[in-house]
This record gives C-alpha cells, structure tokens and sequence, in this order.
C-alpha cells in the first residue's frame, strides 16, 4: 500500500515545473497570449508586455503585478505566463 502511494507521488512530480524563483519587487514581463485586444492583426501584436513590479506573492506560483493605467486586465497572474 506504501509503495503505490510514493509510486503516485513520483510520477505526478514528473510532470510539475519548477519555480522560477520570483519574488516581490521583482519586475517581470508578461506573455501576450492571454490578453486579447480589439486589434485588427493578432500576428502584428506583440508577444510581451512589460516590465512589470510584482507587488504581491499570493501563494505559490501566482502573482499580483501593479499593471499600467487603464489596462482592463485582472491583475493575478500564474507564473507560467511570466518571464
């Protein structure tokens, strides 16, 4: 019973990444995929937005940044978009 417990354990570790090691303060850039705006070419957009201050840790691996003026954007990110 003990084994297939670490047996589970092990390949469900397989497949997490790890952190990039981000920490308030930091400034970060953040991946365009998900922020969608009326333009009228997606492919002339950019792939990258930024620099931006984390402001706060919420838990591990999200993130809140202090975004630009004006931006309609919730402003809690996951790690994965950021670079």
């Amino acid at each position: 019973m003990e084994m297939t417990k670490e047996v589970i354990k092990m390949q469900f570790n397989k497949k997490r990444q790890k952190s990039q090691g981000l920490k308030k303060e930091n400034n970060v850039w953040l991946e365009a995929k998900n922020i969608h705006w009326n333009l009228l070419s997606k492919k002339l957009d950019q792939k990258r937005y930024g620099s931006f201050r984390i402001t706060k840790n919420i838990r591990q691996g999200v993130f809140q940044l202090e975004l630009l003026e004006g931006w309609m954007v919730h402003n809690v990110f996951n790690e994965n978009i950021l670079t």
